[in-house]
Parts: C-alpha cells; structure tokens; sequence
C-alpha cells in the first residue's frame, strides 16, 4: 500500500501534501549522507486526506512542529495526524505591518517589497532562535521517531529551520540554498497569491500590483543569503549561532549527526 513511499526521494507522494520534502539523500562535506524519512518540511497539514495520514504513521511521524500562529492555524486547521502536535510556536518573521505601511502610504512597489522580505530574514535572527532552539531539542530527543515541521506555505519559517538542521548536519552552504530554492518548483505561489490578494479585497485596498506581492508569494535566493548575512553578523558563524543561540554544543551536535546521518 505504502510501497511508493519507501523509495527514498526529495518530494512525499502525499495526495494532499504542501510543498512536503524529506531532507534526506544530501551529502555533507564529510561524504555522509543525511538520513532518508526522518526529518521532513512542508506547508500547512488542512489537506491531508485519509491515505496521508496512515501513511505519515506507516513513516513512524511521531512529531510534529507547527510554527504557525493562532490565526494561522485556525483559518487552515491541521488535519488530525497521529502524533505529538506542538502548535504553540506563534512564530513570526518580520512585520505585516510595514507591508501595510507602504501600501498605503504608496512606497510599495517590487523592489521595496522584496527588501521588505529579505530584511526580514537578515533581522530575524534572534527573534527566531528561541523556537529553533525548541526544535533542535525534540530532534535530540531519544523517543523521536520522525518529525515533520511547517508552518503555512513551508517556504519562510520552514525555509530557515531546514537551512539550519542541514547546517548542523556539516552540508556544504551552496547545498542549502538550493533546498531552500526548491520551493520555487514544489509550491503553488499562484494560489498563495490569490489568497493574498482577496485579503487586499477585504481590507477595501483600491489598487495593488501582482509584483509587490511576488516577495511574499514566493522565495528568493536573497532572503535566505540575508538570513545567513544576519547570523554571522551577529554571531560570527553559523556554527556559533548553532551553540551560543540555539544550545546546539559540541556533544549535543555531535549527537546530531549520529541521529541524522548515515555512517
């Protein structure tokens, strides 16, 4: 029944699935390989159907991390996986509020809106450490099986944390930004762009173009280069910021690999 699933590859088969990816298959800078379905991101879980759920247990999916914030998560509710759901991660990166600043006060336009995103990325990082920090320590956790994580579209908030674990884990940076590129072929940004754009309809906002909303809709290389931008300014490193912010030291790192990587 599952048998489509135990083949290792980069997208789930799931019939209702968001932008789901395993982070498996990717080799470090030490030729190890990560482990194939234990650590997987995506979108929101609203349209799992039925086969999706026996499947995500068939893949012994014990735990699940929903960043989403309340609102989120109660205008598109998780279908109900069986696992442990920690839905109170209420994370945000950036502000709306400037978004709605600038629209209103006629300055947004493509190119300040994309600086609007990649700002956010680049002045996140200390805001999103502690929910990181969450997130490391259930995947060292020893009755993990495992872990899916999201938040709506697996693109922003999803894009950070996968950028980060694939980091613990010793993959080269070029590596990384190219898995956080995925999303450009794995996501329906048109249909995100549409939900935006009816919200601009509720709030009575009399002219808009489609290029000011593409930053929100979609992912760019720059934003995840401005994350890393903003972590080694802070932090000096990636791997600083891995155990002065999110308690990721040497030992508990090291226990990392072990979970996570083959060999």
């Amino acid at each position: 029944m599952f048998s489509s699933f135990e083949k290792p590859s980069r997208v789930l088969p799931l019939e209702g699935g968001v932008n789901f990816r395993d982070l498996g298959g990717y080799l470090n800078q030490n030729d190890q390989q990560v482990r194939w379905r234990k650590i997987f991101r995506c979108g929101h879980l609203g349209d799992l159907t039925a086969f999706d759920l026996d499947a995500l247990e068939h893949l012994n999916v014990t735990h699940v991390h929903d960043f989403r914030r309340e609102e989120e998560q109660q205008r598109t509710p998780s279908q109900p996986i069986r696992a442990t759901v920690y839905g109170d991660y209420e994370m945000s990166v950036g502000s709306m509020s400037k978004f709605w600043e600038y629209m209103t006060s006629e300055k947004l336009t493509a190119e300040s809106a994309h600086e609007l995103v990649v700002g956010s990325y680049r002045n996140c990082v200390d805001d999103v450490a502690p929910h990181y920090a969450r997130l490391f320590e259930s995947l060292l956790s020893p009755n993990t099986g495992s872990s899916v994580f999201h938040c709506s579209a697996g693109k922003d908030r999803t894009g950070m944390a996968a950028a980060l674990i694939l980091s613990a884990l010793d993959v080269d940076r070029s590596t990384v930004v190219d898995d956080y590129l995925l999303t450009l072929e794995h996501f329906d940004s048109e249909r995100l762009m549409n939900i935006v754009e009816q919200h601009l309809r509720d709030a009575d906002v009399a002219h808009w173009e489609r290029s000011w909303l593409v930053p929100y809709c979609s992912v760019h290389r720059d934003n995840i280069e401005a994350f890393f931008e903003g972590v080694e300014a802070r932090y000096g490193s990636v791997d600083a910021y891995l155990s002065d912010a999110l308690g990721l030291s040497g030992e508990r790192r090291q226990q990392l690999r072990q979970l996570y990587l083959e060999g």
